[in-house]
């Protein structure tokens, strides 16, 4: 027996928002795991490396030193590291399963999840890049020189770089947009698929005047 008309175009309307789940979970997934891994910041001069928000590599002409507020953030950045695994994970699980045609339940509750520990982590990533990232990133650009009496004595100076892409990957609203829309996405999906989406309840599927 075919479906009804309305109840395809329900069905297909909510295959739509679960579509718009999966694609917004993996991309804030992903979009976090760039912001995590990929470098953010150089440093040229007496100290030399490279510094990314989940590990850094800075010599002094040479020699590995440590920065405290870096390694801080190095650590407590870890679960953030697993978190995104699990983002890409799970939105890619849900786009797969809704592509092939599978059931999906699982995968909308892992990407519910998701954006519930999404929401928290966003606070995190942001509270870790002002109160320690961005400290330690300025405490690396110093000079070294002095002026005396007998004229300008030059030992050295250390810059810092961003990369083009740093300020996208660590725009405050852009973190916040991506948690609040995976969040909000993720709830409406959810709800739908298990309280009040497809597929219907036996009396609401006797006809099309028992439809909502």
């Amino acid at each position: 027996m075919g479906e009804s008309s309305p109840v395809a175009t329900e069905k297909e309307r909510y295959r739509k928002i679960h579509y718009v789940t999966g694609f917004l979970t993996l991309f804030y997934g992903v979009y976090m795991v760039l912001a995590l891994v990929l470098p953010l910041y150089r440093v040229y001069g007496v100290l030399d490396g490279l510094v990314a928000f989940s590990y850094y590599r800075v010599t002094y002409y040479g020699t590995p030193i440590t920065v405290d507020e870096l390694d801080r953030t190095s650590y407590m950045a870890a679960p953030l590291v697993l978190f995104t695994v699990y983002m890409v994970f799970s939105g890619a699980n849900l786009l797969l399963a809704l592509l092939e045609g599978e059931d999906y339940t699982t995968q909308l509750r892992l990407c519910f999840t998701g954006g519930l520990v999404g929401a928290v982590s966003s606070a995190v990533f942001l509270g870790l890049y002002s109160y320690f990232f961005t400290r330690a990133v300025a405490s690396l650009s110093f000079s070294l020189d002095h002026v005396t009496s007998a004229g300008r004595l030059i030992l050295g100076s250390s810059n810092v770089q961003q990369f083009p892409y740093t300020s996208l990957l660590l725009n405050p609203l852009v973190h916040l947009v991506l948690a609040l829309a995976t969040l909000l996405s993720s709830t409406l999906s959810t709800l739908l698929h298990t309280g009040y989406g497809w597929p219907p309840k036996p009396h609401e599927a006797e006809g099309p005047g028992h439809i909502r």
